[in-house]
């Protein structure tokens, strides 16, 4: 009796043990699972300062709904010239910079180059463009939409991009400021791109 009593306290003992690990485990990942949300949160950047021309023009880049800056947080007040934007479901991404145009001389961007001088690289086969005016301004100067269509050199496929944002004068060069858009299938509307422009540089 007292050895069947023995084995019972022994197998109660058992379970006991059992359900307290089972319980650290389970905390364990509770604990776990809200750290990588908090460092997520932690690690959206909302805004980014810039500068740009060569007279080094200070500039605040706001985060748009919809999208997101990827870049660490740490680095987000000095991300350089040039700063990648995502968009939350994948569907365009962006490059926010300057593109410089001094003396006939742009930045190896084709529609910098045949916006101030209606040409384009000897890298495309195929170019066309077309500027239009978006009906707002930044500090004063006209926004611009810039949407190209190009086929490159040995390059049977024909793609599409757009640009949007405004053309700057510094003391030594010139150039375009704002986001050159691919998006990853259907065209963005200009009201979109609109939106989306007004977002970042909350003009």
């Amino acid at each position: 009796m007292k050895k069947l009593l023995a084995l019972l306290l022994a197998g109660i003992m058992i379970f006991a043990l059992v359900g307290c690990n089972n319980a650290e485990v389970s905390e364990e990942a509770d604990n776990s699972g809200y750290s990588e949300e908090l460092d997520e949160a932690e690690d959206v950047v909302n805004k980014i300062n810039m500068t740009y021309g060569d007279d080094e023009t200070k500039i605040t880049l706001y985060k748009p709904d919809g999208a997101f800056f990827s870049v660490d947080a740490e680095d987000a007040e000095d991300a350089g010239d040039i700063v990648i934007m995502l968009a939350d479901d994948y569907s365009w991404d962006a490059e926010i910079m300057g593109y410089k145009h001094f003396e006939g001389i742009s930045s190896n961007e084709p529609f910098v180059e045949y916006y101030f001088d209606g040409a384009a690289s000897d890298d495309y086969t195929f170019y066309e463009q077309e500027a239009i005016d978006l009906g707002i301004d930044f500090e004063g100067k006209p926004v611009k939409l810039i949407r190209y269509t190009y086929k490159e050199v040995d390059d049977e496929e024909e793609y599409k991009a757009c640009f949007v944002g405004f053309e700057y004068k510094g003391t030594e060069d010139s150039g375009l400021f704002g986001l050159k858009i691919t998006p990853s299938d259907e065209e963005l509307s200009d009201d979109y791109i609109k939106d989306l422009f007004t977002q970042i540089f909350a003009s």
